[in-house]
């Protein structure tokens, strides 16, 4: 099912089930998320963040920063790639794409992240244990 959304600049955008995601769309989004995941001041930074919630200090803040270092450009990509995976089609008169995102209204890129970021999970692969009956593999604490 497609979600029609209107963006702060008046632009509409259609966001696609993230089911309808192409693998060829997951792909980079995949690859940057992993890129991501195994630089440890970033995996650090993020634990900070996660562990503060919505309580962070200025010096958290800093840390967390610190941590971004060179990552800032891996999440903007991350985050480039996730819009063009969800964004069906827009009202702009040029086509979606990962490039394309960069040429729209700030704060059109930023409501469209918003309402993408809860997909992202979805598009990653689950590395949680399955309680499958018929797998060889026993889980881990049993």
């Amino acid at each position: 099912m497609t979600q029609h959304v209107t963006l702060p600049s008046g632009a509409t955008a259609d966001i696609r089930d993230v089911a309808d995601v192409t693998e060829r769309q997951r792909r980079p989004i995949k690859r940057t998320q992993a890129e991501l995941a195994a630089r440890p001041a970033f995996v650090g930074a993020v634990k900070t963040a996660e562990l503060a919630g919505d309580s962070l200090t200025p010096e958290q803040e800093a840390d967390i920063a610190a941590g971004m270092g060179d990552s800032f450009e891996l999440v903007e990509s991350l985050n480039d790639f996730l819009v063009a995976a969800m964004v069906r089609g827009w009202s702009y008169g040029f086509p979606v794409s990962a490039d394309a995102v960069q040429d729209l209204p700030g704060r059109d890129l930023d409501a469209l992240r918003a309402v993408c970021s809860p997909y992202l999970k979805d598009l990653l692969p689950s590395f949680e244990p399955t309680p499958d009956a018929d797998s060889p593999i026993v889980p881990s604490g049993v």
